[in-house]
């Protein structure tokens, strides 16, 4: 395969190419017939900022195949050349096609080898991350870009001061005593070092709000009822009875629960309709459901919608959020009141 020259590997890379269309009739230079089957007709039009139907008919008069995909994977060692040589040189070494290693550099998001660029060397790769990437960029002589493309690629974070401060025992013994933002501030690290020591050391968080469930865990459930459950590994009856729904285990019928309704004595029956089924609900122990229920099947109407001829006279008085307040309602259910009984909103004064 010949090679290309440096005009044909800046023309390989999308961001020199410039953003203008090309006309149907304009030339074609040597190095952009070189693309011609190398690459899919579409990827060869974006790239040369042409048409695809003007593409494919050029490489139909030069009697050049469509390109077909090679089959062959790419091992590590043949990536790790791509963005250290030109597209040309590194399909010449791996025997891949020329457009076969532009897709390939394209996809892992390598930046081709720009005009006086040289490779990395294993000593410069061992300086990423020591220090800031301005620094090191000076250092080495490269562009800033170059060494965060290049550190980014090798997965190195970036550097920050104290960053590499190595672990006290005494500092390690703290973690997981409080929060790891309340021990960052006392440690002067930042929350994500310490999050990162403590999980890597396999502690667990301070006061988790959340049971991370095990193996052994799930095996109890369906076996026991979830309040002994929910005893054995300190958690509420609740989240036990959500996992074992989540995982569809249903409990044997001698280990259901079965609790007998809770009597409604003569003076709680007095008291339906008289406030909301909520403030009810809140003021016996039950739950909103239970009053709403008991309400309806005793033909009790509820105290939410009623309007007295009192209130009605005061809604062209106030505004709807003082008269909310005033009326302990919300402001929707003072405007659909209003507009019910064409009132007009009255005016500010």
């Amino acid at each position: 395969m010949n090679s290309l020259d440096g005009k044909a590997d800046q023309v390989t890379d999308p961001s020199e190419v410039s953003g203008a269309p090309k006309q149907a009739g304009a030339p074609w230079l040597p190095e952009e017939r070189k693309l011609l089957g190398t690459l899919p007709d579409s990827e060869v039009a974006r790239l040369l900022n042409r048409t695809q139907k003007t593409v494919r008919r050029q490489r139909r008069n030069l009697r050049i195949p469509a390109y077909q995909s090679p089959s062959r994977l790419w091992t590590l060692e043949e990536q790790q050349l791509l963005g250290t040589l030109p597209d040309a040189e590194v399909a010449a070494r791996t025997g891949h096609s020329l457009g076969g290693v532009i897709i390939r550099r394209q996809r892992l998001h390598i930046p081709v080898l720009r005009p006086g660029h040289q490779p990395w060397t294993t000593a410069e790769d061992k300086l990423l991350g020591t220090m800031k990437d301005h620094d090191l960029a000076q250092q080495l002589g490269r562009p800033v870009e170059a060494v965060k493309e290049r550190r980014r690629r090798l997965s190195i974070a970036h550097y920050y001061p104290g960053y590499r401060r190595l672990w006290t025992p005494a500092e390690e013994q703290l973690l997981g005593t409080m929060p790891d933002e309340r021990l960052a501030r006392r440690l002067k690290r930042s929350v994500e070092t310490v999050r990162t020591r403590r999980a890597h050391k396999g502690i667990p968080v301070f006061g988790p709000k959340k049971h991370w469930w095990k193996a052994e865990d799930d095996k109890l459930l369906g076996l026991r009822p979830d309040a002994q459950v929910a005893m054995l590994l300190g958690v509420s009856e609740g989240t036990v009875r959500h996992r074992r729904n989540q995982l569809r285990i249903s409990l044997p019928a001698r280990l259901w629960k079965v609790t007998p309704p809770k009597p409604w004595p003569a003076e709680e029956i007095a008291m339906l309709g008289k406030a909301t089924d909520a403030q009810l609900a809140r003021r016996l122990g039950r739950s909103v459901t239970s009053v709403k229920t008991r309400r309806l099947r005793l033909g009790f109407a509820s105290s939410r919608h009623r309007w007295t001829p009192e209130q009605d006279a005061l809604l062209d008085k106030f505004p709807d959020q003082i008269l909310a307040r005033r009326l302990g309602r919300t402001v929707k259910a003072i405007q659909a009141r209003r507009e019910g009984l064409g009132i007009p909103a009255p005016r500010p004064e």
